[in-house]
């Protein structure tokens, strides 16, 4: 125990320059309107991380420095031991935060500049605040020093209980006297060096590799909406019954017409039909299971003599269908000027269950409608998530090559040896 290093009340300290970054820059973030989004609430972990870890490595060097010299001396060792390394950290980390901003996903976007603004605050939190208060504790240092050295001889006992209860004084060398370094230097290093070593720890890495590469193609896609409930929750055993007895059958989706078309005009009616012929005959569809309003209406003004090729006829008739057949009601939106400005049927999804067959089928019923003579659009609920499927490989590549282009550049400029920054950029990859 040595109470004239000890640095309690300086981690303490630490941690809260930590917290100021985060108000500082959650702060600024608001204040400037970038939405809150609730994965941002993560954050503040990842931010005490690294902070704590630069804490750490400040503090390390301090210890190292010799009790004798000033106070601006000892800052001045310190930092240069450890201002590079934490300034390549921190400068590395912002980048790859900051490629998230080219993500496609608005919440991953926010939670990147949140992130990645407030660690740049707790980099220069921890290089003024932190260090003012590592300064300040050396003054500590240096006072209790000297009384340890020449104490009073009323508190003898105190010094021998208290300050060196195992009757080791301070070092005021700054050598390296704790046990895990010790264990580092002394038997760990000069392990590593041994030929036997060098050859399991190779062995390891391309075990290491290989591992990955496989775990990377097994990977499967996908979020499984259970992990996002509480655990006694009722949607988990909703999810299980669906999945055990219903997971032939996907979501239901809307094929809405977006804008006003003549649905009178038989040309119309034909394009729509074409097109709804072709969401019937994708694989992913029942089409027996198709409903569309235009369809049944047509059908009833045929029924009642009426000409459904007249606009007038068509349009004044419509309001009596929707009395008779109720659960079309709200699958056409008629304007206050008696015009259809949109409206809507559904398509049955079947056999999608997994992650892969989603994002297959959203894509290819998009291109449907995206190549439709008609107007058209395809939508449900779900449809926020299936998104993630069909860009989440490709933001992930992209995201990782553009942050280890970074990371390159950043450590060839701040380490003078290439070879280390090659290195460097790689593992971070890996």
């Amino acid at each position: 125990l040595d109470c004239v290093r000890s640095k309690m009340l300086v981690a303490v300290f630490g941690v809260f320059s930590v917290a100021m970054s985060v108000v500082s820059g959650f702060g600024l973030m608001l204040h400037i309107g970038v939405p809150f989004v609730i994965i941002v609430a993560n954050s503040p972990f990842l931010i005490l991380g690294v902070g704590v870890d630069d804490m750490f490595i400040m503090i390390s060097a301090w210890q190292k420095t010799s009790l004798t010299e000033n106070i601006r001396e000892r800052l001045s060792n310190a930092y240069s031991k450890v201002a590079v390394s934490i300034t390549i950290t921190t400068v590395t980390n912002v980048l790859a935060f900051y490629t998230g901003i080219t993500s496609s996903f608005r919440s991953v976007q926010y939670f990147c500049i949140y992130t990645g603004t407030t660690l740049l605050f707790c980099y220069f939190y921890n290089i003024t605040c932190f260090g003012a208060i590592m300064a300040l504790d050396g003054k500590r240092e240096i006072t209790c020093f000297r009384w340890l050295e020449k104490p009073d001889q009323k508190y003898a006992s105190l010094k021998k209980s208290c300050c060196v209860p195992f009757g080791s004084a301070p070092d005021e060398h700054g050598e390296d006297k704790h046990p895990m370094n010790l264990f580092f230097r002394d038997y760990f290093g000069p392990f590593l060096t041994t030929a036997k070593a060098k050859f399991f720890v190779v062995l390891i890495y391309i075990f290491y590799i290989v591992s990955s590469i496989y775990g990377c193609f097994q990977v499967q896609e996908g979020l499984d909406l259970r992990n996002l409930a509480s655990d006694d929750s009722y949607i988990t055993p909703y999810f299980n019954v669906e999945e055990d007895y219903f997971s032939d059958y996907g979501p239901r989706v809307m094929v809405i017409v977006t804008e006003s078309v003549n649905y009178w005009d038989g040309d119309v009616r034909q394009k729509l039909d074409k097109c709804m012929l072709k969401f019937e005959e994708n694989e992913y569809v029942d089409k027996n299971l198709t409903e569309f309003w235009l369809g049944a209406y047509i059908q009833y003004m045929n029924s009642s003599g009426n000409d459904p090729n007249d606009k007038n006829t068509f349009m004044n008739n419509i309001s009596g269908f929707l009395k008779m057949y109720p659960v079309f009601t709200f699958d056409v939106n008629i304007s206050s000027s008696n015009e259809i400005t949109s409206s809507r049927g559904f398509i049955q999804t079947v056999e999608v269950s997994s992650s892969s067959n989603k994002k297959r089928m959203l894509l290819q019923l998009r291109g449907i409608a995206e190549n439709c003579e008609v107007p058209l659009m395809v939508y449900n609920q779900a449809f926020i998530y299936f998104d993630q499927y069909a860009a989440i490989i490709e933001n992930t590549v992209r995201n990782i090559m553009v942050a280890s282009t970074a990371m390159l550049i950043v450590s060839l400029l701040l380490i003078p040896h290439p070879v280390c920054s090659l290195n460097l950029s790689l593992s971070s990859g890996w």
